[in-house]
Formats: structure tokens, C-alpha cells, sequence
């Protein structure tokens, strides 16, 4: 138990010192004072309700880059569609140890509300700035939830999808079988039996052999008469 107490009062420890180094760090920076920050900030935003955005726009349209030219296009359109500066109601803070940014909730004369987000690097210098349309809580949640909800509907839908191609496999595998049975067996074609042709002999030398021969038999005998003799095979050797 003790060993455990003393786990936990060691990573409490650590963590309050973590914390102390990084507030340390923020505030020796003294161009960070959020006194001065919000003062830097609102003197911006009352120059920014006076500043002729469209005269800008006409006169210095091939000196500024494209961000430039499309930020100071939608500020003049704002500052149009809302109208002047009436009071501020908020403002925020966001420190680090190089950067510092200000929010401010102002109200128009309008009756609408713009935030102006305001970025300092570490000598206290605007870096950069952005105008936006005021949401409240209650808009923002409902935008997430609808993305949410569309979100979810679209791969809902693209799995569905997924599940109707995949059940029709088996409909093309029928088919496909079907395609194969419906084909006509053709019977490969048998080989021909080759026919070997016997030469006829020829005879004729082997008749005038066959008289020599009788000849020759007949002399040999006791009697020249041939009658009777025949010859059945020669075999030559």
C-alpha cells in the first residue's frame, strides 16, 4: 500500500512540475502579455471595420498573391454584408512559447457577430489573420452531427452496395453452368486405320527360274521326262 502512495504522489509530482515548466516558459515571454495582446488585437479589428477592402482589391490586384487577394475579397464582402463595428463581446486566448492567438466575438451593427482570429509570432508581431461567421455551440454540434450522420449514411450505402454484388455470384455461377451444359459435346474425330499395301511379286523371273531348275532335275534323273515333277518352293539363300 505505501509503495502505491508513494507511485502516485511521484507521478502527481512529476505532473505539477511538467505543468509549472511550460507556464514558466509562456510567461517569460513578455510580449505575450494578454493585456497587450487584446489591446494589439482591437486596435486591428476597429482598422480592419475602416480599411477599404475593394479599393484595395481594384488598385493592387497584380502586387498581392493569391491568399491575399482572396482574404481581402471576402473581407470587403463581409464587411458589406455585416456592417460596422459595434461592440466587442469575447475574447479568447491561446499562448504557446513562440506564437500567441486572440479570438474576438464582435458584434455589428447588423445585429450579426464576426470572429476575428489574430496570430502573433514571439517579438509580438502579427503573423497572420482570419474573419469569420459566428457559430454558436449549439450551430457547430449540429453541422458535426450532420456530417456525422452523412458520413455514416454513405458507407452504410457503399456496403450495401458491396453485399448486393457479392450475392449475385452465385446467380452468375449458375449461369455460367448452365452455358456449359447447354453446349453441344463434340466427339473429337477418331485417327483413320492406316492401310499398308503389300507389293504383288513379280512372278516372271521366278518362272524362268522354275524351269531351269526342272531342267536340271530331270537331267540329273534316271529318266529326262518332267511329267509329274512340280516344284512347290525356292528358297534363295
Amino acid at each position: 500500500m505505501k509503495k502505491r502512495l508513494a507511485l502516485i504522489c511521484c507521478i502527481i509530482s512529476c505532473i505539477l512540475v511538467m505543468a509549472g515548466c511550460s507556464f514558466s516558459l509562456v510567461k517569460t515571454n513578455e510580449n505575450f502579455d494578454e493585456k497587450v495582446l487584446e489591446e494589439n488585437t482591437d486596435s486591428f479589428v476597429k482598422s480592419w471595420f475602416e480599411y477599404d477592402f475593394d479599393s484595395a482589391v481594384s488598385d493592387y490586384a497584380d502586387q498581392l498573391d493569391d491568399d491575399t487577394l482572396a482574404l481581402y475579397t471576402e473581407s470587403g464582402k463581409l464587411r458589406e454584408k455585416y456592417g460596422e463595428y459595434d461592440k466587442k463581446e469575447d475574447s479568447s486566448f491561446t499562448i504557446t512559447t513562440d506564437t500567441a492567438t486572440v479570438n474576438e466575438t464582435i458584434l455589428t451593427s447588423s445585429g450579426k457577430k464576426l470572429v476575428f482570429s489574430v496570430t502573433y509570432d514571439e517579438a509580438g508581431n502579427t503573423t497572420s489573420w482570419n474573419v469569420d461567421k459566428y457559430e454558436s455551440k449549439g450551430q457547430i454540434m449540429g453541422r458535426a452531427g450532420l456530417n456525422t450522420v452523412m458520413s455514416m449514411g454513405i458507407v452504410f450505402l457503399v456496403l450495401i452496395f458491396i453485399a448486393i454484388i457479392i450475392a449475385q455470384f452465385k446467380y452468375i455461377g449458375n449461369a455460367q453452368n448452365k452455358s456449359k451444359e447447354a453446349a453441344p459435346v463434340v466427339a473429337e474425330p477418331q485417327p483413320e486405320p492406316v492401310v499398308i499395301e503389300e507389293e504383288e511379286e513379280d512372278l516372271t523371273d521366278d518362272l524362268e527360274l522354275v524351269a531351269v531348275i526342272t531342267a536340271a532335275i530331270a537331267a540329273a534323273g534316271e529318266n529326262e521326262c518332267t511329267d509329274g515333277l512340280i516344284i512347290r518352293s525356292i528358297i534363295r539363300k
